[in-house]
């Protein structure tokens, strides 16, 4: 038979291992921090004036009315339909009135073609006027060198 037990190999001349120091211990190079950005959230209103309106008063009743309950957003978007286009004067200074220390920005949305795209000029303008007033009153109301 042979010189070695059983589940060893045979061996002529065995290997003796030798302690080896340890490599010098490196810190592990250290990742930036990872950074999750945090999504921007907006409230954006719609107000939907594209139904059927027989008088321009419908039409600014209806403004108010959905309007009515709102609070400050940073874009309101005004849906005007041709009903309420061709029924309702002064639906520029409606809707800048609505909006002009509400919204950081507005949004008027009107049916395709050039026809209605002076509505859109006529909100901007009443809102220039608007708040040139605003600051108008509140300057006046500051008390002088406080």
């Amino acid at each position: 038979m042979s010189d070695h037990t059983v589940g060893q190999w045979p061996v002529k001349q065995p290997v003796r291992l030798a302690s080896v120091p340890a490599p010098d211990a490196k810190p592990a190079p250290v990742a930036p921090p990872v950074v999750v950005p945090v999504p921007e959230v907006r409230l954006v209103v719609t107000v939907d004036l594209t139904g059927h309106y027989d008088r321009g008063s419908d039409v600014t009743a209806d403004l108010y009315e959905q309007t009515r309950q709102s609070t400050d957003c940073h874009t309101a978007i005004v849906r005007l339909g041709e009903e309420a286009l061709r029924t309702a004067f002064g639906l520029g200074q409606a809707i800048a009135a609505r909006f002009f220390l509400a919204a950081k920005r507005i949004e008027v949305h009107v049916p395709a073609g050039t026809r209605w795209a002076f509505v859109a000029s006529d909100v901007q303008q009443h809102l220039r006027i608007m708040t040139a007033d605003h600051e108008r009153m509140l300057n006046s109301l500051r008390t002088p060198g406080g």
